[in-house]
């Protein structure tokens, strides 16, 4: 009887106090993105960008709020900034970290974002990415087409929105796993912010938890296939040669670290792609196909061996050689030593396979 009585009493005190540590929804201020930003004055200037809830979601009609703070620390700032608004801050729609350029040029930036690493309401699903020329203008750019605050960035580093092979994007969770594994470093998209839109098509390589180099469009094309597999990208025709696009369909990639004794190391790329014509100046069909696959392959080739050679003359690993290098080898502590010693000398051996599907609709 009495443990029935006990049940009796924690099953009212639960009902009693449920919901007493959880704001309602109308005392709450959805935050879906934050910026990072230099200071003047202090180590971080942070910018949230705010929902406002609203009953029309047509184009061009997200309404939102944005709120900066200057502090010396990420929660200092967060802090501060709850002495400017009714409402209490949700992190738990925040799909986007931002950057900013001259933030990222010039700070660590692995450590220094240890805020959005520890809190438990920021979902390790949020992008991560540099804004340019900085954070907060990044945030606070409205492209007519968006429909909900936020929505366009959301859409940009998704599945569901527009699919582009200059488009990488970063993850929180993939961001902390490259920052503290040995062999393979972090990548960081760049938006570059423009008066009614943005332009993702280039990515920051970083080593040590600072920014190393920049990619270019068509060098961040070539990173997104060999580093994701990427299928979706066009293949262009050498300059001198009539104009002709190829799109792929179908990519596969695998390689293999060699280390004979008696010779160089040699990181050998098997390659596999399927391609189809997409814009020509000339009728293909009565071409010889094989011609058009040695065409694409060498280009291909070309292109994947300056990107590696431009990421090994840097010292950086992107792709993660050095942590494939250290899942196959068994030197216990010395492995990722062995690898950075390996890594500078290491040449390039591509083998790239295109099989040409179809001139398109026409001939």
């Amino acid at each position: 009887m009495r443990k029935i009585l006990l049940s009796l009493v924690a099953a009212v005190s639960l009902l009693l106090g449920s919901g007493c540590g959880l704001k309602d929804i109308d005392k709450r201020f959805f935050v879906i993105v934050v910026g990072i930003d230099k200071g003047d004055s202090s180590l971080f200037k942070v910018t949230l960008k705010l929902a406002i809830p609203s009953p029309r979601t047509e184009p061009g009609e997200a309404k939102f709020q944005t709120i900066s703070q200057e502090a010396d620390s990420i929660a200092e700032a967060v802090r501060l900034m709850k002495s400017k608004v009714d409402k209490e801050f949700d992190f738990g729609q925040a799909k986007d970290i931002v950057i900013g350029k001259s933030f990222a040029d010039t700070h660590e930036i692995g450590h220094s974002l240890d805020f959005f690493f520890r809190r438990r309401d920021i979902q390790e699903i949020a992008n991560v990415s540099i804004g340019e020329p900085d954070a907060a203008t990044v945030i606070n750019a409205k492209p007519l087409s968006e429909r909900l605050p936020g929505n366009s960035l959301i859409l940009a580093f998704s599945d569901e929105g527009t699919e582009s092979p200059y488009i990488i994007k970063t993850p929180l969770f993939d961001y902390y796993r490259r920052i503290f594994d040995l062999g393979k470093d972090p990548y960081l998209p760049i938006i570059r912010a423009l008066e009614e839109t943005f332009v993702i098509n280039r990515v920051a390589i970083l080593k040590t938890n600072y920014k190393r180099l920049e990619l270019n469009p068509d060098e961040t094309a070539a990173l997104n296939q060999l580093a994701r597999g990427y299928k979706r990208f066009v293949i262009k025709s050498p300059p001198n040669e009539p104009r002709l696009t190829f799109s792929s369909t179908r990519l596969k990639s695998t390689y293999k670290i060699l280390t004979p004794k008696n010779g160089d190391p040699v990181i050998r790329f098997h390659i596999r792609v399927d391609v189809e014509a997409e814009e020509s100046e000339e009728k293909l069909f009565e071409k010889n196909w094989h011609d058009l696959e040695r065409l694409a392959a060498t280009q291909l080739k070309d292109q994947y061996l300056e990107l590696l050679t431009k990421l090994q003359k840097h010292g950086v690993d992107p792709i993660g050689f050095g942590i494939r290098y250290r899942a196959t080898r068994h030197e216990k502590s010395k492995e990722y030593e062995n690898w950075r010693k390996i890594y500078p000398n290491v040449r390039f051996d591509i083998r790239v396979a295109v099989h040409f599907r179809g001139t398109g609709i026409i001939k």
